[in-house]
């Protein structure tokens, strides 16, 4: 529904420079809509010591679920990320911090960072903007590093463990989110599970998530009784908790058919439920359960190499209240990493 878009969504570049030989650099850059926006996706410094301890600086994207850190087009079947990995996880996530990373043992990698928290609410003001919403929940609260105020901090991080057939994974965060505003921090815990698995031809993709916000009460009533503050910058909306679940499933048909060729041809169903307002609290006055919807997704991604993906999908999108506001699109598009 609604008027027909072509977009050259994103253009990364990469940046990897063996300082020596245990410093090494790592960035991307991202042209945005047809380059009309920059973003500075990371910039890390990684001090690789050990197998088992690594230390790691710089602006770095969050280990949160399977496909923040890893985001490349190709790595993923639809044409565009998954409504999971945008209003549940707000990717492209990144924060400033340090931490450390490496292999424990029995397939295991792990990744635990000390970053910036995010923003859940604003004054407006130069230096001071970001905020939670009921529509897409913490999205609005990572923001490009320049405009992030150093003064609450999160702990993140993330296990993996390789298991017969695919990847396993957990991620945690939590921080505080309110800057100062008021006296209550409005801590912010999300946790994620997800997991991989190949059997033969068959494939699963899938995670789930939730997030539990503190003092939402206390942070819409800042935002209401802020008769000045610009109504972008501050929301009374913000939800105690948010949820979603994305479960995937892809037929690589190639191999299913005993086909001896290169290429892959990978149809695929997926299905969401995508909660940003899971509940609220009582002063949260203009939230709105209408935000909460469930997609059901069928597409197909053709791959002539691992690095090149053709994609076309369509959706159908079930809002919880009203069913008037339910929808359905078609989505193609052309990826490449390099």
């Amino acid at each position: 529904n609604g008027p027909s878009l072509i977009d050259q969504h994103r253009f990364v570049i990469g940046i990897h420079s063996e300082l020596a030989d245990w410093i090494h650099l790592n960035a991307e850059i991202d042209f945005e809509h047809a380059a009309q926006e920059l973003e500075f996706e990371y910039g890390q410094l990684d001090f690789l010591l050990t197998n088992n301890l690594n230390a790691r600086a710089g602006v770095m994207l969050m280990p949160m679920g399977n496909l923040n850190e890893f985001h490349e087009p190709p790595l993923f079947w639809t044409a565009e990320r998954p409504e999971f990995h945008s209003k549940i996880i707000p990717s492209t996530w990144q924060q400033g911090g340090a931490g450390i990373f490496g292999q424990l043992g029995n397939g295991i990698n792990y990744r635990l960072y000390v970053v910036n928290a995010l923003q859940g609410i604003s004054t407006g003001t130069d230096g001071d903007s970001g905020y939670f919403r009921d529509e897409d929940g913490l999205r609005k609260g990572r923001l490009q590093l320049n405009y992030t105020k150093a003064h609450d901090f999160a702990l993140t991080g993330r296990l993996e463990k390789k298991v017969n057939g695919g990847q396993l994974g957990f991620s945690f965060y939590t921080g505080d989110s309110t800057n100062g505003h008021i006296d209550q921090g409005g801590n912010v815990t999300m946790l994620e599970a997800d997991m991989k698995w190949r059997k033969g031809a068959f494939e699963l993709n899938n995670s789930i998530a939730n997030v539990s916000i503190s003092d939402s009460d206390e942070m819409n009533t800042f935002c209401s009784a802020a008769a000045t503050r610009a109504s972008s910058s501050c929301r009374t909306d913000i939800p105690d908790s948010i949820f979603g679940i994305n479960l995937q499933a892809g037929l690589h048909l190639p191999q299913a058919m005993g086909w001896t060729t290169t290429h892959d041809l990978i149809p695929h169903i997926m299905w969401e439920k995508i909660r940003p307002l899971d509940s609220f609290g009582g002063n949260a006055a203009t939230a709105n359960r209408a935000r909460n919807f469930d997609r059901f997704l069928i597409g197909a991604s053709y791959m002539p190499i691992p690095k090149v993906a053709i994609k076309l999908d369509m959706s159908w999108y079930d809002y919880q209240v009203p069913e008037a506001d339910d929808y359905s699109t078609v989505e193609m598009a052309v990826a490449y990493m390099y």
